[in-house]
């Protein structure tokens, strides 16, 4: 039989092989393979949620706790630990505007990694982190990470009614479903298509009436400053 030279050589054979199995353990390398999606229809938008996958494992498991989001984290960049590559395309999708919504609703049920966040609970980071899909950053593009906006988790109205904040997936209920709301809006502007979902949210937090003025003061203060975040984009549509 040939013998295989040793890559190791003064250590004993058991030990690379130790060390290449816990190699292989390690999330913080970044892997090199081709990588395909399925077909939408459109080729630019399959060629930038080809970026979505991300190259690098995730680094620990969802709900776990990974290290703090400080310094040693230069992945996060907007409440996310993503590849460059993962977050340029997000940014690409959604610079593409609704036009491209038809499209990414090919790519929803992509269950292959992406990125990992902390989720926020009032204002902090809840401390366990959550691994993320492909499909689930298509969804991030196709709300414009805009799934909570209101800045609260429960408040009373006038009434003394408990009301949950709202969110986008309550507005696109209203408008018939993903699939018809993407339908409709397909051919307007990005910034059109989120500034009238936070026009809604006024709305619908007025009707539900507040407390007092300086409750409904600081409530829709939260919605203005979003309103305005969403149209300093406007030069991007």
């Amino acid at each position: 039989m040939k013998a295989f030279p040793n890559p190791f050589p003064g250590m004993k054979p058991v030990l690379p092989i130790i060390l290449l199995l816990l190699s292989s353990l390690l999330p913080a390398a970044e892997l090199d393979f081709p990588v395909t999606v399925a077909d939408s229809g459109s080729k630019a938008v399959d060629e930038l949620v080809v970026g979505l996958v991300s190259r690098r494992p995730a680094p620990w498991r969802s709900c776990s706790d990974g290290p703090d989001s400080g310094p040693g984290l230069g992945g996060i960049i907007s409440g996310r630990y993503a590849t460059a590559e993962v977050e340029s395309a997000i940014r690409k999708l959604q610079e593409l505007g609704p036009s491209a919504f038809p499209y990414l609703l090919k790519h929803l049920d992509d269950e292959r990694y992406s990125y990992s966040d902390q989720p926020l609970v009032s204002g902090v980071n809840g401390g366990g982190w959550l691994n993320h899909t492909v499909g689930e950053a298509v969804y991030v593009v196709l709300t414009n990470d805009l799934s909570w906006v209101s800045g609260y988790k429960l408040r009373e109205s006038a009434d003394g009614k408990a009301h949950m904040p709202l969110t986008i997936e309550d507005y696109i209920k209203t408008r018939g479903g993903l699939e018809a709301w993407v339908e409709e809006v397909k051919k307007r502007s990005r910034v059109a298509v989120f500034t009238e979902f936070i026009d809604w949210c006024v709305t619908e937090e007025k009707k539900r009436g507040f407390e007092n003025k300086e409750d409904e003061e600081s409530v829709l203060s939260v919605y203005l400053e979003k309103r305005k975040a969403i149209e300093v984009n406007r030069a991007n549509d």
